[in-house]
């Protein structure tokens, strides 16, 4: 399967060139491949590999702007693959189709369809979700820029005899601070703060919860002409028994990316 995700890659390259906007109609394609190493698979604040063992995650990104009416349309194809034996069934792409608006200065809307798929495994373990999440710009009177957001994905089987239909559902915000100018960050660098809170409504058999984790996390970019490093941290807190047996969770990744 990776075979697989290396010739997605090349494909993205290929997207690259110039063109290939002329075949759009002139319209513009960004294209970004990245790869990230993490200490563990943390999803929707749910440790995902058993012995808290970490995952290679390459992506590819593909926008096309302004396809009608000032709507971006994206691909993504998603991959994640465990760096130690044992978790092979677990071996996971993810594919992406979404569109995003500006509705005001403030809102923003997107909507999408993602499919995972698990190779290794029969179809019965493949899942879809149509989703939606909305943006909004920064909250005015604080002394700090926040970014709210929010999230909600309809999770059901892709073949008869998978998973139990159901919701799950995120709200959080986004942050900035300004790092001091020194010799490890260059003028202007950010530390980006996130808070996500996720929750769901007992789909996969899980325990309803109007939350049941919270990630936290911190991460700041380097940025090196069309390279960019992004080094990352995450703190897990987990409020229901039967996510990672009611422990918190510690994470970390780097992901190296090159935008066209």
């Amino acid at each position: 399967m990776r075979s697989k995700f290396l010739m997605l890659m090349v494909l993205g390259v290929l997207l690259s060139v110039p063109g290939f906007a002329f075949d759009l109609g002139g319209k513009k394609v960004d294209v970004t491949l990245s790869s990230s190493v993490v200490s563990r698979y943390i999803w929707r604040g749910q440790d995902l590999y058993a012995n808290n063992d970490g995952a290679y995650q390459p992506s590819v990104d593909v926008v096309v702007e302004d396809i009608f009416s000032d709507v971006d349309l994206g691909f993504n194809v998603w991959g994640s693959f465990p760096l130690n034996k044992g978790h092979e069934d677990l071996e996971e792409l993810d594919y992406t189709m979404s569109l995003s608006k500006d509705l005001t200065d403030s809102i923003s809307l997107s909507l999408g369809y993602t499919y995972f798929d698990y190779p290794n495994t029969g179809k019965t373990a493949d899942v879809q979700e149509p989703w939606m999440s909305l943006g909004f710009g920064k909250i005015p009177g604080l002394g700090i820029d926040i970014t709210p957001s929010i999230f909600l994905g309809y999770d059901m089987e892709a073949a008869s005899g998978g998973i139990d239909a159901g919701w799950y559902y995120s709200f959080g915000f986004d942050t900035e601070l300004p790092f001091p100018q020194c010799a490890l960050f260059k003028q202007g660098q950010t530390l980006a703060i996130s808070v996500v809170n996720w929750g769901n409504d007992g789909v996969a058999d899980l325990k309803p919860s109007f939350v049941y984790a919270t990630d936290i996390g911190f991460s700041t970019t380097y940025d090196l002409g069309q390279f960019s490093v992004t080094p990352s941290f995450h703190y897990v807190l987990n409020y229901e028994d039967e996510i990672n047996s009611g422990n918190d969770e510690t994470w970390a990744g780097i992901e190296i990316a090159y935008a066209f």
